[in-house]
Formats: C-alpha cells, sequence, structure tokens
C-alpha cells in the first residue's frame, strides 16, 4: 500500500489569493481581497493590523466557515473547501477565539472541559502545569466554572487547553487581550515551545508581541495584506509607508504625539493607505499589485522611491 508521506519543504497551510467576505440572501459584502499566505512546520505567524482590517474574517475563512467569492485554501497541498479534506483539516487545527465565555460551557468545571478533550480520559499533568505557570494560572481555577473567571483568565484556560491537544496548527484571535504583561510574556513562551509540535497563526492588533515571537509578519489594512516579510525585514527596511508608520506608533516617549489613523474597512482598487500617506501620486489611485523584493512581499508602487523621499 502507497503511504502518503509529509513534504516538510511545502506549507503545511496556504491561502492563495483568496477573496472572501459575508453574504447574506443575496447581498454579498467582501472584506478580504487577494490575501495569499503560507504557513510551515514549526513556524509561528503573525498577522497585524487595526481594528476592522479584515483578521478576524480572514480566520473565519480558514475556518471554512464564511463565503469566498475566489481563491482557495490548501491544507497539506488539498483544498479545504472538498468536503472530504474539510473535515481532515478541522481534526488537525484549533482556533481560540477572543470571545472565551462561548467557547466553554459555562455549568462545568474547568478540569471537567478538560478532560473532555481527551474524551474522559487522562491528560498529562506535568503539560497542564507548565502551561498554567506560563500563563499564570493558579492550578485551583481547574476546579472553577468559567462563570467565575475573568474574560483574561478564560483566555488564558482555552490557551492552555489547546496546548495540552498539541494540533498541528493553531490559531489565537487577539490572543493578548485582557492580559498583564507577565501573561502575555509566558505566552509567548509557551507558543514558542509549542513549535515542536504545532505551527502557529497569531492574530493581533499589538504591534509588540508579534514582533517579539512571530517568524513571518503579515500586515493587513482594509481587507488587503500590503506586507510581508520576516519579522527583521519589516523592522530594519519597511517596504510600504504604512508599515513604517504603524512601527513608529509602537509605544515610545518619542512617539506620543502620532496621530491614530482611521480604518474605514473597505475594499477599493487605489492603495488602501492614499487617504493618508504623505507619499502619494496619481500612480497610487490605480490597482496596486503585490511585488516582491526576494522573500519580502508588499504592495506600494513607490517603493523604494518613497524612501528616498523620507531620508
Amino acid at each position: 500500500m502507497q503511504k502518503n508521506y509529509i513534504d516538510d519543504n511545502a506549507p503545511l497551510l496556504e491561502v492563495r489569493n483568496l477573496s472572501c467576505g459575508y453574504l447574506n440572501r443575496n447581498n454579498y459584502r467582501e472584506v478580504a481581497n487577494g490575501i495569499n499566505l503560507r504557513l510551515y512546520r514549526g513556524e509561528i505567524n503573525g498577522i497585524i493590523g487595526e481594528i476592522g482590517s479584515g483578521k478576524t474574517t480572514l480566520v473565519r475563512a480558514i475556518e471554512g466557515k464564511i463565503f469566498r467569492s475566489s481563491g482557495d485554501i490548501f491544507f497539506r497541498g488539498e483544498s479545504i473547501f472538498i468536503k472530504k479534506n474539510y473535515f481532515k483539516f478541522r481534526k488537525k487545527r484549533v482556533v481560540v477565539k477572543q470571545d472565551s465565555m462561548n467557547a466553554l460551557r459555562p455549568r462545568y468545571s474547568v478540569e471537567f472541559q478538560i478532560r473532555k478533550l481527551f474524551k474522559g480520559g487522562k491528560y498529562n499533568e506535568n503539560e497542564l502545569k507548565r502551561a498554567f505557570d506560563l500563563l499564570n494560572l493558579d492550578l485551583e481555577i481547574l476546579n472553577k466554572l468559567p462563570v467565575q473567571l475573568s474574560d483574561g483568565t478564560r483566555h488564558r484556560v482555552l490557551i492552555a487547553m489547546a496546548s495540552l491537544v498539541k494540533p498541528e496548527i493553531l490559531i489565537v484571535d487577539e490572543p493578548t487581550a485582557g492580559l498583564d504583561i507577565m501573561a502575555i510574556r509566558g505566552m509567548l513562551k509557551l507558543f514558542r515551545e509549542l513549535t515542536q509540535t504545532t505551527s502557529i497563526i497569531m492574530i493581533s492588533s499589538d504591534i509588540i508581541p508579534i514582533f517579539q515571537v512571530c517568524d513571518r509578519v503579515y500586515v493587513m489594512r482594509e481587507g488587503q495584506i500590503i506586507e510581508d516579510g520576516k519579522w527583521s525585514e519589516l523592522l530594519d527596511k519597511p517596504h510600504h509607508p504604512y508599515v513604517k508608520d504603524l512601527l513608529e506608533s509602537m509605544p515610545s516617549v518619542r512617539n506620543r504625539k502620532k496621530e491614530f489613523v482611521e480604518n474605514y474597512n473597505e475594499i477599493r482598487t487605489e492603495c488602501v493607505y492614499s487617504d493618508k500617506c504623505r507619499y502619494i501620486d496619481e500612480r497610487c489611485r490605480e490597482r496596486i499589485p503585490y511585488r516582491f523584493d526576494g522573500e519580502h512581499g508588499y504592495r506600494c508602487i513607490k517603493y523604494p522611491e518613497w524612501t528616498d523621499d523620507s531620508a
């Protein structure tokens, strides 16, 4: 019998030219457009963007829960939009959403729900203690009901539960929401340890944790990925003015006067930063293709020209 070998050099998950949105009866509202993303084994990829940029919509598309108008998503080289492949994919991925209350059953203890993950059997107590310790959780929480816990605590419990399961793909949406700085630090360390068995997609509007732990970073604005690359490349040499402004907006004393950038969450043909960019000219009003500088992707027609203007 022929065996199915896994190619470690191929993407574990690939989003290819995906456009998706929300279909209500006969009305379709497209939120994400032309998305391309690759996740390899053992990687942590980050997706950053403002609230309303389409990050959570992309997560729902990867889950296979919303309408796609074009493009595809591949798991181990097979489209998840084929029914038999989708069920295989569902068993190999875990999504930890920001709304933790709906993910936990309110009338059952945390420990009961952890045992349910293993069909009532025993879980690895040492791994649980390690996860709880890193996430700054007390073991007494195991005996409590979810309704007795804060939002931030429930969110950390879900991350700990996901770490016990060891899925091939873990998707975490806004994992730092409601967490203090020590819990965030421990969570990032846990994510890095999980890469021995798990590939992770981390979606956040919090820039600093993304650049602390992710191997590759994708930047979204108004439903488009406008730049992606290794975390160090984006920090050292951003190719899009929006990414430069985003990085300069990271908290520091010298950035206190930085203005907030609004996001209108509309699919547009021109550059999605054209209403704010100080380097704009008429070419930016046209459809902007996605270009590559080695493995560094970006959507700016004026790069590297704009970097000379900013000098």
